[in-house]
């Protein structure tokens, strides 16, 4: 729900009870004073027009000497009660007359003669003579009433209201009152609303839409909001932050790429004199050895081999970290990759006492357009991880496709599983397996190594691919590690070309006396690269930058030139 919308569901119920409550006082205070009027009118009625026409009739009765007369009296209180009748007739007041000392009844205009209680009634003084007056019911109808006293003739007159007039007077007070209010609501609200708008809802909008930009651009923004209160203060923090958010960005992206730059040089620099090492073992081994010689010098090959393992799995983690892994996508034969793969990785399951096997499905004769050295990488690390933990035991690799392939190269899913029955992994460890430099267990680094990076490798690059990587595990029983990637497929016939085999071996032959230009700045690295080569029966040349290897190359004679990238800092355009 917007904010707007927010704001008016809370401004419209307080503002109609608001209102509900002063139209009720409004009501109460009007029902009060038309009360107190007909009160008034009602005791005026009764002491300037009943009571002096009582005390005129008396007045006319004693001048003319009758008053002791009852024939006379009764005549002339007759012409009271007719006076009353009119005025009953032209004002719609009842008039009623009872005998103070009995309570009879001596004459009404109301058609069930009744005296109103008036024991609770109010007493005022008016025109000399004491009234009564308040609010009663008589005949189960609610009436008003003033009544006072006639001494001559122990009269007690009372003037009667009946409260339906009272009552339709006050409902059109109160449906006046009900529309007020609703108006009043709705116009309030429009009022608070576009106030709101004003106010409050167009500077935060513009504010998110700032803080927008400053994701996205990371670059400093504009607000224009001259407000001075907490929105514009709000507003002109914001201007502020993109302004350092803009500043910090340029900064990281400097560092970054000064990481970048110190990763490639470091790359070459420590891989370098590390090749230099595994190298030199290599050769040493080659060589004449006591037992002990050659313990020691396989001891040094195999720590090279584990110092390797560590120093590219951080390299390779900072390289997809700093956004420099790129997919290199090709066309590739799957199930050949794998099987490939397995083989080579028989050997340390050999020696780990684990059987390690392979299976697919849906994969033959089928070729696979993604990243191969990402997914060689990938298959590696969970087919190594699964070994090392599987002491004794099996690794099964399992790949399919989701769906069956056709000739048409059309996306799929290729889903790669890697299932041993190794040691598992603690169900509270599950959710940080694929964290950096993180294993299941600390007790799992001193006792197998491993820097906890391969997994957090293998995610990313899986990531990299469009799929993951999703693991299940118990305890004793093994773990599951299943590897989805978006590839590309199409089927291919199961033959062979004619002549493939021949030309695959062919490329495997090197003729004897090939001349070799090997341009190597590193002393040690050139020493074990030409060992190698001359083992192969090749004629070695050795160049130590690339302007010499330009040289020797435009001299001619040179069949093939080995050379570092990096040597075209030396000279080799």
């Amino acid at each position: 729900m917007r904010i707007k919308s927010k704001l008016l569901v809370i401004y419209i119920p307080i503002l109609l009870l608001g209102m509900a409550l002063t139209g009720y006082w409004a009501y109460l205070t009007a029902y009060e004073s038309v009360k107190e009027r007909e009160y008034k009118l009602l005791t005026q009625t009764l002491t300037l027009s009943v009571l002096k026409m009582i005390e005129e009739r008396r007045e006319l009765l004693i001048d003319t000497g009758l008053e002791n007369e009852p024939v006379f009296t009764n005549a002339y209180q007759n012409e009271v009660f007719e006076e009353l009748k009119l005025l009953n007739q032209t004002t719609g007041r009842h008039f009623s007359v009872s005998n103070q000392g009995t309570g009879d009844i001596v004459f009404s205009t109301l058609s069930e003669s009744a005296v109103p209680d008036t024991d609770d009634a109010q007493k005022s003084t008016i025109a000399g003579l004491l009234v009564a007056f308040g609010e009663s019911y008589s005949n189960n109808q609610r009436v008003l009433f003033a009544c006072a006293k006639f001494e001559p003739w122990q009269w007690k007159v009372t003037v009667i209201q009946p409260a339906n007039a009272l009552q339709s007077s006050l409902s059109k007070i109160a449906w006046m009152t009900a529309l007020v209010i609703l108006f009043a609501v709705a116009t309030v609200s429009l009022i608070m609303g576009r106030v709101t708008q004003v106010l409050v809802l167009s500077p935060i909008e513009k504010i998110k839409s700032a803080a927008s930009r400053i994701a996205k651009e990371h670059k400093a923004v504009d607000i224009a909001l001259e407000q001075d209160d907490e929105l514009g203060e709000l507003a002109r923090d914001v201007e502020l932050m993109s302004g350092k958010i803009e500043q910090y960005v340029a900064q990281a992206q400097q560092a970054n790429k000064a990481k970048t730059d110190f990763l490639a040089v470091m790359s070459h620099e420590i891989r370098t004199p590390l090749n230099g090492i595994q190298g030199l073992a290599t050769l040493l081994l080659d060589t004449p050895l006591s037992d002990k010689q050659h313990r020691y010098a396989t001891d040094l090959r195999a720590s090279a081999t584990i110092l390797a393992n560590v120093i590219n799995d951080v390299l390779d983690l900072s390289k997809i970290e700093s956004g420099m892994s790129e997919v290199d996508v090709t066309e590739f034969d799957l199930d050949s990759m794998l099987s490939d793969l397995i083989t080579l990785l028989g050997t340390n399951a050999s020696a780990n006492n684990t059987s390690l096997s392979y299976k697919s499905k849906q994969l033959s004769s089928v070729l696979v357009t993604s990243d191969i050295t990402k997914l060689r990488q990938i298959v590696i690390n969970l087919v190594s991880n699964a070994i090392k933990f599987s002491h004794k035991g099996s690794v099964t690799v399992t790949a399919k496709l989701k769906k069956p392939s056709t000739a048409a190269t059309a996306e799929n899913n290729l889903v790669i599983s890697v299932k041993d029955t190794g040691i598992g992994i603690e169900p509270e460890r599950l959710n940080h397996i694929f964290d950096k430099f993180t294993q299941s267990d600390s007790s799992i680094t001193r006792k197998y190594g491993g820097t906890g990076l391969g997994l957090s490798i293998a995610k990313q690059l899986a990531q990299l691919l469009g799929g993951d990587i999703k693991v299940v595990s118990t305890v004793g029983e093994g773990s599951c590690f299943t590897v989805t990637a978006v590839v590309q497929t199409r089927t291919v016939p199961e033959a062979l070309p004619s002549g493939s085999e021949n030309n695959v071996s062919g490329l495997k032959h090197i003729p004897d006396g090939l001349r070799v230009l090997l341009a190597e700045d590193n002393a040690i690295n050139a020493v074990v690269a030409q060992a190698l080569l001359e083992q192969l029966n090749c004629e070695v040349e050795h160049v130590d930058n690339g302007l010499k290897a330009a040289t020797r190359v435009e001299e001619g004679g040179i069949d093939v030139v080995f050379m570092d990238v990096h040597m075209l800092s030396h000279g080799w355009y």
